[in-house]
């Protein structure tokens, strides 16, 4: 089946390999593999003629091409041929159905660390070559630091985080197989990650695991005494503490 990459996105790249001729592309890509070809994916060319609506490029902050920044700086344009962007395990999609321009937790298999996956709108815009008006590609302002969205507490009421070995109740990280609920690893390892950020646990890589065990009871005790006066549920992050964790 004959292919082509929507024209807006030939743009973008054009774009960013002028500006950073040096960076490096082991990430980059357009059609899909197998993989994505047996998926919904706008890496397929599935939109009008055979149009690929997806681009990925690859994070190279040694050369210039930073995703953290590159997102940023694109979630800030608010370029209407944008439809969403991956990047960090972080989602942002302007379409009104999925919190529009807000940038979510993403739980797919891939969690785009070594590139930004960029897709634009399934409609004529796509093909719509006028540069990119980003600062780093040398056009528009600087956007202001991108603050953290980091999701509600996603328990009952009447559960809490805390030991993997505790009662049902407690939530430590286990599978759904295993009785967790989905995702529960990934919000261990956000309390864990908000933990070394405030200095109460050890900054190395590979502690913050998704697995709530003694080191991070230790941990939220030491905050709670120091940050959340009156609790008597030390080392437990209910309802209450999440509100206070991430605000």
């Amino acid at each position: 089946m004959a292919w082509r990459v929507a024209r807006s996105l030939l743009t973008l790249r054009d774009q960013i390999d002028a500006r950073f001729p040096n960076r490096r592309r082991a990430s980059d890509g357009t059609i899909g593999d197998t993989n994505h070809q047996n998926t919904t994916s706008d890496h397929n060319p599935w939109y009008g003629p055979g149009i690929v609506t997806a681009l990925d490029i690859t994070h190279d902050p040694a050369n210039g091409v930073d995703i953290d920044r590159f997102t940023d700086e694109l979630a800030a344009s608010r370029d209407s041929r944008i439809k969403y962007l991956i990047a960090n395990r972080l989602i942002l999609d302007s379409r009104p159905q999925y919190n529009p321009w807000r940038w979510m937790p993403y739980n797919g298999s891939n969690p785009h660390t070594s590139h930004v996956h960029i897709s634009v709108v399934d409609n004529p815009a796509c093909d719509d070559t006028r540069p990119w008006n980003l600062p780093m590609l040398g056009g528009g302002s600087t956007p202001p630091p991108r603050p953290p969205t980091y999701p509600t507490f996603p328990l009952p009421r009447d559960h809490y985080f805390g030991l993997i070995t505790g009662p049902n109740e407690s939530h430590g990280g286990a599978p759904v197989s295993q009785g967790g609920i989905p995702n529960e690893a990934y919000y261990v390892r956000l309390i864990q990650q908000r933990m070394q950020q405030f200095g109460y646990a050890p900054n190395y890589p590979g502690w913050a695991d998704g697995i709530y065990q003694q080191e991070t009871t230790n941990a939220v005790a030491a905050w709670q005494r120091a940050k959340v006066p009156g609790t008597t549920r030390f080392g437990e992050v209910w309802w209450d503490d999440w509100a206070i964790l991430f605000r």
